[in-house]
């Protein structure tokens, strides 16, 4: 065999399995059609964390007492930067893999059987092959000329109204990004809430603030056809009808498992996605699936872990997944991020009572953990500015097994928004420092 193994997309799961691969001294290819680092570096979370970040500072100037503010964006100049900076850390990943002797190959890799892949007409072989294809957004017939999230974040100028189809993470998003930044913003989601399967607890301060933004919000409704002659004409199931310039469809993604050959491995598959074991090896000998294509949650940090499991096991160390402390992060406003098994003895502090909060002219948002009947932390929520920077204290909790007042008696910097970790804690053993818990 040419290859210890042969990796098909870069994405975050296929370059971390490469790269990992490659420290270990293995031969690696991996094999990539389009841009090095995938869905997520180039198309999907870091742009969309770039352009969530430049509202987020628009509006905290536009909204903070004291400050006028006359703001004008160059999104064209913008766009320069924002690419600029994706090829600053895809260009870095490149440069990564090549130093740990990772070959890569640009091309439509087409698999021919579990050990041979054929690429720009060459064929090549490794003893192991790693399926990281990641996932494509499902989209309608009914549906024409709608925007998903390349071309969204993809505009040169920001439009004057945008209807986004799926009240899910990502249009709540972007619905609150442009919103921010001066689009008339409507979202429509099937369910009866926005960010279905998420706490209610923890998506009412984003309900609200949503609200204050001007964001109109349309639930238990279905959209029957988009049709586009020059704006776009919405039309929903109750026989209403919206326009809009824009409109973007975000109601979930499918695993890409189709025109690569896959179906000629015969793979046992579970709802559409790659099934694998829980060291991540398909039902072919050898053969290994990663990331969004191997099953839900389809999260970029999910495909990283997989990728160290895969790799670890291809390389004889014994490890298997274990998703019990898996952190999700929705990045609206405030951000929601929660981890583990909400379940439990619940106990909360608001972050009206945070400091650090209140100094960025925000009150909005909770934090909760979830203890067992000896104090030991099952899970967190937490909605409250810079939430994804805080919750890995929690999935470390959850995986270490420790008590609620192990976090509490940890001494965390002031101010801080994180001191609502402390004090969540504390008020699990009654002891909150700044906030008197209804008896």
């Amino acid at each position: 065999m040419e290859f210890d193994t042969i990796i098909i997309g870069s994405g975050p799961g296929g370059y971390a399995a490469a790269i990992r691969l490659g420290q270990r001294n293995r031969k690696v290819l991996l094999v990539e059609k389009d841009r090095i680092g995938g869905e997520c570096l180039n198309y999907g979370c870091i742009p969309s964390k770039a352009l969530i970040e430049l509202s987020h500072s628009v509006s905290y100037l536009r909204e903070m007492p004291g400050v006028k503010a006359d703001i004008s964006i160059d999104l064209q100049e913008w766009q320069k930067w924002k690419w600029g900076m994706i090829g600053r850390l895809t260009g870095g990943v490149e440069t990564l893999c090549k130093s740990y002797g990772v070959r890569i190959e640009k091309g439509f890799a087409t698999i021919v059987d579990s050990h041979t892949v054929e690429v720009n007409s060459a064929r090549y072989t490794g003893e192991n092959l790693i399926i990281a294809t990641g996932s494509v957004p499902v989209s309608f017939q009914n549906m024409k000329d709608v925007y998903f999230n390349r071309e969204i974040l993809d505009l040169d100028r920001i439009p004057e109204s945008l209807v986004i189809i799926g009240g899910g993470y990502i249009g709540v998003e972007l619905g609150t990004a442009f919103a921010k930044l001066g689009s008339e913003v409507t979202i429509i989601e099937m369910m009866d809430g926005i960010l279905p399967g998420v706490d209610r607890e923890l998506v009412r301060p984003v309900e609200r603030r949503l609200r204050d933004l001007k964001v109109n919000i349309i639930v238990s409704t279905k959209v029957e056809s988009v049709e586009r002659q020059g704006k776009y004409t919405i039309r929903l199931a109750s026989g209403n009808s919206i326009e809009a310039e824009n409109v973007l469809l975000t109601v979930g993604r499918r695993p890409n498992t189709s025109g690569f050959g896959l179906e000629k491995l015969g793979l046992e598959m579970d709802r559409g996605f790659i099934k694998t074991d829980d060291r991540k090896r398909t039902s072919v000998p050898g053969v290994y699936a990663i990331g969004d294509v191997s099953g839900q949650p389809m999260l970029a940090h999910k495909a990283y872990y997989d990728a160290e499991i895969a790799a670890d096991n291809i390389c004889g160390i014994d490890n298997k997944v274990d998703y019990r402390a898996m952190p999700y992060v929705i990045y609206s406003d405030p951000e929601i991020s929660y981890t583990g098994d909400l379940k439990g003895k619940m106990a909360s502090f608001p972050a009206a009572a945070n400091g650090r909060s209140l100094t960025m002219n925000n009150a909005l948002g909770t934090f909760r953990i979830y203890c067992d009947e000896k104090g030991n932390v099952n899970g967190a929520g937490i909605t409250a500015p810079h939430s994804s920077e805080m919750i890995s204290e929690l999935s470390l909790a959850v995986e270490s097994g420790l008590n609620a007042m192990d976090i509490g008696l940890t001494i965390h910097p002031h101010p801080t928004v994180a001191e609502g970790v402390k004090e969540m804690s504390e008020a699990a053993y009654g002891l909150p420092l700044h906030f008197k818990p209804r008896s």
